[in-house]
């Protein structure tokens, strides 16, 4: 009976073991099941984020989406989903399991999907106020911040800044950082009011000794979470007639055009060294590539998002599981995004006046438009600072840094 006893016990450990191991090294699933009059197909992908993408398949159309939301790897998390046909809209909201609501209603017309709080329609206002019953709230994807006002130029938004986010905005001498308590870092004793060889990467800001005239040989590198500066020498003279290409994690490339020189500055091993001549010079697009002369010359930026998948846009970024579109309408860009599952399928975002001013955190997208810089995440667009030097020098740049 005891050696019975003892190898029941020894089973049930090694079931159990092994049942661990399965949940630990499952990658995910996909399944489908339905939901009132959806068909929803469900993936799960635990190697990103615990990333669920959803394609709900209606007799008259089809949505997808997706979230980022640990369930356990818990299949069928779509417990309920209220729909509406609204001139024109296919209008759902889905309520997920433990009665979450994880997205704004969406409103599907012409193969895009709008949020329902940038939709200013009254039906469909009145069929929002009869999601209040799951808690549904319109306001929670509204900006009521207030307004904290530091100087006769700059308002900021504290009520807006996300835990862990650090924000750092350039200055006429250095920069302001943003991270719970404002510190102001002097780099220069006069101001510059014109920064071309200055960049944001990863937890820094590297800016060119702007005290010379006509060739410098000191980079300036700024914590963006401390506060704290080192300087990096290079050995050579680096002509003022040069612009930074971009940056591969902490690493940053300039190209020296008077010299005709690539350059990498690494901030880890606080070094500066050449790193290509004119006759073997490379650019990166999320590998590295060879490029002309000419195209350096021309000021050839790094795209570490780059992607030839989809067409017609003035830009596309394709990053983790989205893409990103940007599309020119006046003097403002207006930004999709689609899935990598269904490119046919997009959704309006926010606009943005400089395409050039994103940057993408896992759970937030930065961006400026006019003279304020925004982020964008479930709960809609917030804003961060209001910069009014903004509207005569669009030269002050801005950088997020998530710890």
């Amino acid at each position: 009976m005891k050696y019975l006893f003892k190898t029941l016990i020894i089973f049930t450990a090694i079931f159990v073991i092994l049942k661990c191991l399965l949940f630990l090294f499952d990658t995910g699933h996909e399944i489908t099941y339905n939901v009132g009059n959806f068909k929803i197909k469900e993936t799960l992908n635990t190697k990103n984020n615990n990333n669920y993408y959803f394609e709900l398949t209606h007799e008259k159309f089809k949505i997808n989406f997706q979230i980022n939301k640990n369930y356990n790897k818990d299949e069928k998390i779509i417990k309920k989903i209220e729909y509406k046909n609204i001139d024109g809209y296919q209008c759902l909201l889905p309520i997920f399991k433990n009665d979450n609501l994880l997205t704004d209603a969406m409103c599907l017309k012409n193969n895009e999907i709008t949020y329902a709080h940038n939709l200013n329609n009254q039906k469909i206002n009145n069929y929002l106020k009869s999601l209040e019953k799951y808690g549904y709230d319109k306001n929670n994807y509204k900006d009521n911040a207030s307004a904290i006002k530091l100087s006769n130029t700059q308002t900021i938004y504290k009520d807006n800044f996300l835990e862990n986010h650090y924000i750092a905005m350039e200055t006429y001498k250095g920069l302001n950082l943003f991270n719970g308590n404002e510190n102001t870092i002097k780099i220069f004793d006069n101001d510059v009011y014109t920064k071309p060889i200055s960049y944001f990467t990863d937890k820094y800001y590297i800016v060119a000794d702007y005290t010379q005239n006509y060739n410098f040989k000191i980079f300036h590198v700024i914590n963006i979470i401390n506060g704290k500066q080192i300087d990096i020498r290079s050995y050579d003279d680096i002509s003022f007639d040069s612009y930074i290409e971009g940056a591969v994690g902490t690493d940053v490339y300039l190209f020296d055009k008077e010299n005709a020189k690539q350059y990498k500055i690494s901030i880890k091993d606080e070094s500066v060294v050449e790193f290509n001549d004119k006759n073997n010079l490379q650019t990166y697009n999320g590998k590295w590539e060879d490029m002309t002369l000419s195209d350096a010359i021309n000021g050839k930026l790094f795209n570490n998002y780059y992607t030839n998948d989809i067409k017609g846009y003035d830009k596309v970024d394709k990053v983790g599981n989205y893409y990103y579109m940007y599309k020119k309408e006046n003097d403002y860009y207006k930004v999709y995004r689609a899935d990598i599952q269904n490119k046919k399928i997009k959704t309006y975002l926010f606009n943005t006046t400089n395409i050039n001013s994103v940057i993408y955190l896992d759970d937030a997208i930065y961006y400026q438009n006019k003279n304020t810089f925004y982020y964008y995440n479930n709960q809609g667009e917030r804003k961060v600072i209001t910069n009014t030097e903004l509207e005569f020098n669009n030269d002050l740049n801005f950088g997020v840094y998530k710890k």
